[in-house]
């Protein structure tokens, strides 16, 4: 019987020096993830619902596009690979958009009104009639999410074509558009983000704490002690309760 026990308890022991292993190594990951999600998720996804983009995509024609090399050169990017590193080729396209519902297959030709977008363009030293069309808030993202090359040749080809395609423009800002949006998906990722390796460090951390912190057991043996009790007595006062409606009873008979 106590070799059956010592061996119970030996694999207890196991198990939970294994389980503390992986939770903690859990923790450490869940901290080390949050701080990589908070500028390449969290960031770019809050900046992009803080714009409140329009939902319903509007109708975009393509002014220019170009492909520039040197820093001199590159003041900004609607599109970038990396987005720490400085800039030596930058892809650069201009757009002006219609608050008209896109529609696919229109052209060009077939829109009627065009926002006016004319200001002064610090970056390019010049007043513009358009601005710049941006594949994501910040500008820039890694592979294979972001392909630079492919992004400008999509553009291209539609400006060949002078056919319209769907973006989406800041109320706050007009000057600022976007290739795609989703309030959803931005939604959801800045709730991942916070939500999952938040509440797997604190799970972890609960478990651990229970396990090894004297106090924390302490005072989770004091409650179970006194839930006890108050169960006991409640149980004594219930007990005693029927033994005086039986007294009661027997002398309404008598």
């Amino acid at each position: 019987m106590e070799s059956e026990t010592d061996d119970t308890r030996s694999k207890l022991e196991n198990f939970k020096y294994y389980t503390s292993l992986i939770l903690g190594t859990l923790c450490i990951v869940c901290i080390f993830a949050f701080l990589f999600l908070v500028p390449f998720v969290l960031d770019p996804a809050i900046s992009t619902l803080m714009h409140e983009f329009v939902d319903t995509p509007v109708t975009c024609k393509v002014s220019s596009v170009q492909v520039r090399y040197g820093k001199s050169h590159c003041k900004w990017s609607s599109c970038r690979e990396g987005c720490t590193a400085d800039m030596y080729v930058c892809y650069q396209v201009r757009v002006a958009y219609s608050l008209e519902t896109w529609v696919k297959g229109m052209r060009e030709s077939n829109v009627n009104e065009w926002v006016d977008l004319m200001r002064y363009d610090e970056n390019e030293n010049a007043t513009m009639q358009d601005t710049p069309l941006l594949v994501n808030i910040k500008g820039c993202g890694y592979p294979p999410d972001i392909d630079c090359a492919a992004f400008a040749n999509k553009y291209q080809n539609i400006s060949d074509q002078a056919m319209t395609f769907p973006c989406h423009y800041s109320k706050l800002n007009p000057w600022i558009v976007l290739e795609t949006y989703s309030f959803g998906e931005s939604m959801a990722n800045v709730v991942a983000s916070i939500a999952i390796p938040n509440g797997l460090f604190v799970i972890s951390l609960i478990v651990l704490l229970y396990w090894y912190c004297p106090y924390c057991q302490a005072r989770c043996r004091k409650y179970e002690e006194q839930t006890d009790q108050e169960e006991k007595e409640f149980e004594i006062d219930d007990e005693e309760d029927d033994d005086a409606d039986e007294v009661h009873s027997q002398r309404a008979v008598y």
